[in-house]
């Protein structure tokens, strides 16, 4: 930033340092950034862990928590509790979920699907919006490609450690019953294959090639 401002002619001294403007001062640009609700579907459309962990960290500051690790694990889980969903089992290590101590339970997630689709909670809809549709969009759009009928049907979030495997979203089933479900797989040694058998069982819940049990 201070070589863009030198380039532009304004003379910069000293070390950047937090500080507020003084009296007087002009506002010369404001930025505002997408609406909480866009972050939030980006987020999950397309897993961005950048924006999971930022996400995180401003829950911690809005609770008045620090901005750190422990301060996002606080508040996410003071949050989680507020509505209702079981935390026990758990253990939110960080926002984005790429530490491996980090811990999620299928009623975990599953409670918060429910939680979202509640038509008194609208504030939580990004939380199902957000998505990947199953062949169309994001982290699934490669993937329900077999010709099955389940392209559409399911919408869902990925995710993906070495040795780790999951998804979690919501189907409309056969009687058309909107399901919450989430599937979790622990060391697996050869990903497509454990996401594959996690698509088999989402895709099981709609009844595609059969009847769901």
């Amino acid at each position: 930033f201070a070589a863009e401002l030198t380039a532009a002619g304004v003379a910069v001294g000293g070390e950047p340092r937090a500080a507020r403007p003084a009296a007087g001062s002009r506002t010369v640009a404001t930025h505002h950034s997408a609406p909480l609700s866009a972050l939030v579907e980006r987020t999950l459309t397309n897993s961005d862990n950048d924006i999971a962990e930022a996400l995180a960290r401003q829950t911690a500051i809005a609770k008045g928590e620090s901005a750190d690790f422990a301060g996002a694990r606080r508040a996410v889980t003071t949050e989680l509790k507020k509505l209702q969903v079981p935390t026990a089992g758990a253990r939110l290590a960080d926002g984005s979920g790429l530490d491996r101590e980090g811990r999620v339970t299928p009623a975990l997630l599953t409670t918060l699907l429910a939680r979202a689709a509640d038509p008194e909670r609208p504030g939580l809809r990004p939380v199902l919006t957000g998505l990947p549709v199953a062949g169309f969009t994001g982290t699934l759009s490669t993937r329900y490609q077999d010709g099955t009928g389940t392209p559409g049907l399911i919408r869902a979030k990925t995710g993906t450690l070495t040795g780790v495997n999951s998804l979690a979203g919501t189907v409309v089933d056969p009687q058309g019953r909107l399901l919450a479900f989430a599937f979790l797989a622990s060391g697996s040694t050869a990903p497509a294959d454990a996401e594959a058998s996690l698509d088999a069982l989402a895709a099981a819940l709609t009844g595609a090639g059969g009847a769901a049990g």
